[in-house]
């Protein structure tokens, strides 16, 4: 018997395979490029659009401002009225137009850098098993115009009792009593009552109007909620804010930023702890309640 021959090796086959193999990848190289490249171009794109808007609306309160100017030379009898309005466009131009921010941060960027913030305390709480109880105290003392001293503290008993102003300064709070035992961290809403200290200036000492201006910042200066209101308020033990549409996602969340700000905020003029509890009213419109709750007894077990 003849020994059958064996056919040799198809090696243009395999050059073909190995050329369009690193064809392919090139071709992904060359669209990522493309990608990142539009991905820049849009991200300026919509830099450059919110500094124009924000240039239009100064150039729109500068004609404002002329317009009121040329009007109070035709009517004398209202230059005071006119001269005001002119004054006030002017000033707002000159703001608006030097305060346009160089940069714009997308509000879903910051909602996902507080995810990871959220996602750790949670893990750390579950590892812990601590209780969903939120706490804000106020460092002793007279709060200050410009600096904020508050802890957030998660007890780790269902009936705790708080901690020593010097046992929360550690982030793991253990004392000689086991009541006392939770976490201490400086929350996400004191830097943001900075901010506002510096936005309001003239901070109010009633507590009522006080709530009302920490609602109104939330909408109108911090724009991270489309609207904030005081529902409800109980004298001398707690107060109830509507919230309604949420720029970083659901506030039941591990120290949000929304529910944080107004503990941080009424536990610093109250110099009390204040427990926050936020509920979810309506899921599809975003509503919430957030009730800050106060106990001048804070030295009982809860």
């Amino acid at each position: 018997m003849s020994k059958q021959e064996q056919a040799p090796p198809n090696t243009a086959n395999d050059r073909s395979d190995t050329t369009t193999t690193e064809s392919d990848v090139e071709n992904l190289r060359a669209q990522l490029d493309i990608l990142a490249e539009e991905n820049t171009q849009l991200r300026t794109a919509y830099r450059r659009s919110k500094q124009v808007e924000y240039r239009n609306t100064a150039l729109g309160l500068t004609g404002i401002s002329l317009i009121c100017t040329l009007a109070a030379f035709v009517f004398p009898e209202s230059q005071t009225v006119l001269f005001a309005l002119a004054g006030s466009g002017g000033f707002g131009a000159v703001l608006t137009y030097y305060l346009t921010p160089e940069q714009v941060v997308p509000a879903s960027i910051g909602e996902r850098a507080y995810s990871a913030f959220a996602k750790t305390g949670d893990a750390v709480s579950a590892e812990l098993g601590l209780q969903d109880t939120t706490i804000y105290i106020p460092e002793v003392g007279t709060p200050t115009q410009t600096s904020t001293s508050v802890r957030l503290f998660r007890p780790q008993h269902a009936r705790y009792k708080l901690p020593s102003t010097d046992a929360l300064t550690s982030v793991f709070v253990v004392t000689d009593t086991e009541a006392e035992y939770g976490i201490s961290l400086y929350p996400s809403g004191a830097m943001l009552l900075d901010e506002f200290k510096k936005m309001t200036g003239d901070i109010s000492s009633e507590r009522d109007e006080l709530a009302a201006q920490l609602a109104e910042t939330l909408s109108q200066g911090f724009e991270l909620v489309e609207d904030a209101t005081v529902e409800e308020v109980e004298a001398n033990q707690q107060i109830t804010f509507s919230i309604t549409g949420s720029a970083y996602g659901s506030i039941t969340r591990f120290d949000h930023p929304v529910s944080s700000f107004l503990g941080s905020g009424l536990a610093t003029h109250l110099q009390l702890p204040v427990t926050v509890e936020t509920v979810e009213v309506n899921v599809e419109k975003g509503e919430y309640l957030i009730t800050c709750s106060w106990d001048e007894k804070i030295d009982e077990t809860q």
